[in-house]
């Protein structure tokens, strides 16, 4: 009931309409509604519990979407109304951020009543879901992934989920999870590539006590741990062919069994997988089964790359660098125009993955130089490139740091070979550090240090480690 709930206007400098707005509330009897200023009052809304966040009409639509950002960082399934289309979904194009509805300006008590009951629906369908399932986007491409998303999930199906690293498979498979009858179950992932072989099919399928030397007692996998839930495989062409063979009973039988028995586990799991591989290669290498690959390939969802999907990257930048600016207190309110016009004209390798490591990364350090000097320019759409950074221009506005890559026209080069240099002797340390302190367990030094098992491996023979 409205008369329930807690509301919170945005005010804009000029709160004709949002004093409207509240008198209106009021005499619905709401149970309390309060104003607060658009930029400065946002930092606030958690202590406030809105149920409802209802947008000035009279603010611009630049300064509308940027608050909505803030809130859904906040509060992700926190509902939103607004007069700004631009804000808005358009027929499927789902908005850059889910929740958002639209509010005519000047709208009669009942509309309004009306179209706070419609918010608080979507803020109750949703209230199981975490924040890392909101897919941010308006391009061509991600509206797409939207739409393949919303037409699997309800379907008791396997999904593949195809790009390449970084680009976001993991959140497109929690979406789907958090989308399915199966959402209030378990989600448990498991990362093919964290393991080595002889470790991961324990790590999946589980084992009985006494199926190996330290084996000391029967122990669940991920496999079963997900009965009632979603099993989300990441990297599952890195497989072996004999798990893959266990893989595919599980697909025909819905059954398994640990390692070290031959008693057969009934499972009720469903199974998304992801790979930044291309499979049917794979298959025709003759390294991944084909009969495998099709009980896989029932729907595969391709997310695009960052490069493919240029026009969401200001939406991603400014939804970071409020993420990070609130993170760490910073009081950051846009980045100079050439900052973003190298960052939409970069060709992200590393896609998403990169592009918030390098902002969170500026963030803290308060310094846009950082950037330039991180990335490397040669990965730059010349259709797109903008001037060359040694001839920027700037403003009073600009940070003091920014103004220092006039100074690089000709040290860049060797600043960043100083910078890779001054990481890989770190990483050299970390590394050797860990290892000592782990007795020399990789797979645990590599869970410690935050990488793949065989990414460890690479890296202690790139810089000749050895016991």
């Amino acid at each position: 009931m409205i008369s329930d709930i807690n509301v919170v206007l945005l005010e804009s400098e000029h709160p004709d309409h949002a004093k409207d707005i509240e008198a209106k509330l009021n005499s619905a009897l709401v149970r309390s509604c309060v104003s607060i200023d658009h930029n400065s009052g946002i930092d606030h809304l958690n202590s406030l519990k809105p149920d409802v966040v209802i947008i000035d009409p009279s603010l611009d639509a630049d300064s509308s979407l940027k608050a909505i950002q803030k809130i859904k960082i906040l509060n992700p399934v926190t509902p939103v109304l607004t007069s700004s289309e631009e804000c808005l979904p358009a027929g499927e194009c789902f908005a850059p951020f889910e929740g958002v509805h639209y509010l005519t300006p000047g709208a009669e008590q009942k509309i309004l009543e009306n179209k706070v009951d419609e918010a608080l629906v979507y803020s109750k369908e949703h209230a199981h879901m975490p924040d890392t399932t909101f897919i941010i986007g308006k391009s061509k491409g991600i509206v797409d992934v939207r739409r393949k998303i919303r037409r699997v999930a309800e379907k008791d199906i396997t999904v593949l989920v195809t790009g390449e690293t970084g680009t976001g498979k993991e959140l497109v498979a929690r979406s789907i999870h958090f989308h399915s009858p199966r959402k209030m179950g378990p989600l448990v992932k498991v990362d093919c590539t964290s393991l080595p072989d002889e470790l991961l099919e324990s790590e999946i399928f589980g084992f009985q006590k006494g199926a190996f030397t330290d084996a000391y007692k029967d122990k669940p996998g991920r496999l079963e741990m997900a009965n009632g839930g979603t099993l989300f495989v990441d990297e599952i062409g890195d497989i072996s062919f004999s798990l893959q063979v266990k893989f595919l009973q599980v697909f025909e039988e819905k059954e398994f069994s640990r390692l070290g028995s031959t008693d057969q586990k009934v499972v009720d799991t469903r199974v998304v997988a992801a790979t930044n591989a291309d499979l049917w290669k794979k298959v025709q290498n003759g390294t991944f089964r084909n009969d495998l690959f099709y009980r896989l390939n029932i729907m595969q969802i391709r997310v695009p790359p960052l490069r493919e999907r240029r026009d969401d990257i200001p939406l991603l930048i400014h939804f970071f660098l409020n993420k990070y600016c609130f993170e760490y207190k910073k009081k950051i309110s846009d980045l100079p125009e050439r900052v973003l016009d190298f960052l939409v004209s970069y060709n992200w390798p590393g896609n998403i993955r990169e592009l918030e490591n390098i902002m969170r990364r500026a963030i803290a350090v308060s310094d846009w130089s950082f950037i330039f000097q991180e990335l490397d320019q040669s990965n730059m759409d010349t259709s797109l490139k903008p001037d060359p950074v040694n001839s920027i221009e700037l403003d009073d506005n600009d940070s003091e740091h920014i103004r220092q890559l006039k100074l690089f026209k000709e040290q860049e080069y060797s600043l960043r070979k100083i910078s890779k240099a001054y990481v890989s002797e770190k990483e050299h340390e970390a590394i050797l550090d860990i290892l000592n302190k782990t007795r020399w367990n990789r797979t645990k030094a590599a869970e410690i240090l935050g990488v793949s098992y065989k990414t460890l491996i690479n890296r202690m023979q790139e810089f000749g480690i050895k016991q």
